[in-house]
């Protein structure tokens, strides 16, 4: 994914992550008159926050379990996130795959002998060349390469048009 594909919200995820990942994970609260924020411990403690007593106490709690709290929500984040890839690559896995029309094509090109006289008959060509017939079926299906019927709508209708016309005529033969 280059720069210019990330949304805000994937950015403001990245400032998030690096954050909390360059910060301590080592939090503590401690009582000495007032209720403090602590990182770290012995000489490498220090308060981050003092909250005090004017504070509402559902403030202090929000404020006080903020760390903990960012970092289980990351943590949970990730899990959900691993989850719904597994749940997306399952989907993938269990849906039936679309239809590869190009190489249905070229394989009746190359070796259906019915739809070859089918083209000789309908379409008046001369079947004795392959690359022949493959530069007729493209202009019969108004395209420059055979993988268009994979990527375009209406060439694909058209090659499904051409492929029922020959069906229809195979059945009536």
């Amino acid at each position: 994914m280059n720069q210019q594909d990330v949304s805000p919200a994937q950015k403001r995820m990245e400032a998030i992550r690096t954050r909390a990942a360059r910060a301590s994970r080592d939090w503590s609260v401690m009582a000495d008159g007032q209720l403090c924020l602590m990182t770290g411990e012995g000489e490498a403690e220090a308060v981050v926050l003092r909250v005090t007593d004017e504070a509402p106490v559902d403030d202090r709690e929000f404020v006080l379990h903020l760390p903990d709290d960012h970092f289980w929500l990351l943590d949970m984040y990730d899990r959900l996130a691993e989850r719904h890839r597994k749940a997306l690559a399952e989907i993938d896995r269990l849906s039936p795959k679309p239809k590869d029309f190009s190489a249905e094509c070229a394989m009746k090109c190359a070796k259906d002998h019915a739809f070859r006289r089918f083209l000789e008959e309908r379409h008046n060509l001369d079947t004795s060349d392959l690359e022949r017939i493959k530069t007729r079926v493209r202009s019969i299906l108004a395209i420059q390469s055979m993988t268009e019927l994979n990527t375009d709508e209406n060439a694909r209708k058209r090659w499904l048009s051409l492929r029922a016309e020959f069906d229809q005529w195979r059945r009536a033969r």
